[in-house]
């Protein structure tokens, strides 16, 4: 049995002209683990997924997948193991395209050939009907487009999955439906996640440890126990935690 981390990242740094926003992070996610990266708008959270899932190419430092050593531009085998599901569900789906073509098209690409089957799994295991296989975006609420999202990131059967912000866009009364769902697949499915949120009662019900960032450094890494129990060592995660109204362990 191998003790190797899903995810090793090593002294990333990552600028934009002048603006440093990410500053020699390192962290490690083990397989099957749900990892948390949390921080204020501007801390440089979602820019680490960025770097993470290949769609940002100008970064140095050190990206492992499984043992293996990434380069800037990601192949085609990266994307079957590697997935992301984005904030806005919105955004995220082509307007013009059913969920079916949503959900066909990563299997075409990779060249896959049961798309009948994978479509149907990936749709019964997000909660959605066969019956909305040919609807468009605008025939979804919200929270059924986040689904569809997620669908599409499992249809090629990954084993991590890159979570920003996932349920921020999404009303609070299926917030919590749609962590579940996220919560119910990484045990089934034996997936590793990293979620980068700003909400602390959401990472605290989802992750097994956590990341705090502030100016793109990580200043305090810390499991969900010591989130629970407010104990964190640095003032800046305890300022978190202050700023966090309502926080709870859900």
């Amino acid at each position: 049995m191998t003790t190797e981390p899903a995810i090793r990242v090593e002294n990333l740094n990552v600028s934009f002209g002048d603006s440093h926003v990410v500053k020699d992070l390192s962290f490690s996610v083990a397989s099957g683990e749900s990892y948390g990266i949390v921080g204020e708008s501007g801390s440089g959270k979602s820019t680490v997924l960025r770097v993470l899932s290949g769609l940002n190419r100008h970064w140095s430092g050190t990206v492992e997948i499984a043992g293996q050593t990434q380069p800037k531009i990601r192949d085609k085998a990266f994307y079957r193991a590697v997935q992301m599901v984005f904030q806005d569900p919105y955004g995220s789906l082509h307007p013009k395209k059913t969920v079916d073509d949503t959900l066909a098209e990563p299997l075409a690409i990779h060249a896959i050939g049961d798309a009948e089957t994978r479509i149907g799994r990936a749709m019964s295991e997000v909660g959605l009907p066969a019956s909305f296989r040919f609807r468009y975006p605008h025939q979804l609420s919200g929270g059924q487009r986040q689904r569809v999202a997620i669908a599409r990131a499992l249809v090629l059967e990954p084993t991590i999955l890159l979570l920003d912000e996932p349920t921020s866009a999404l009303d609070v009364s299926i917030q919590a439906e749609v962590l579940n769902l996220l919560q119910a697949l990484r045990h089934e499915r034996k997936l590793t996640y990293i979620l980068v949120s700003h909400d602390l009662a959401v990472v605290a019900h989802m992750c097994q440890r956590l990341l705090v960032m502030q100016f793109g450094q990580g200043v305090e890494e810390m499991t969900a126990q010591t989130l629970a129990a407010r104990t964190p060592k640095t003032d800046y995660a305890r300022q978190l935690l202050t700023a966090s109204e309502g926080f709870r362990r859900v």
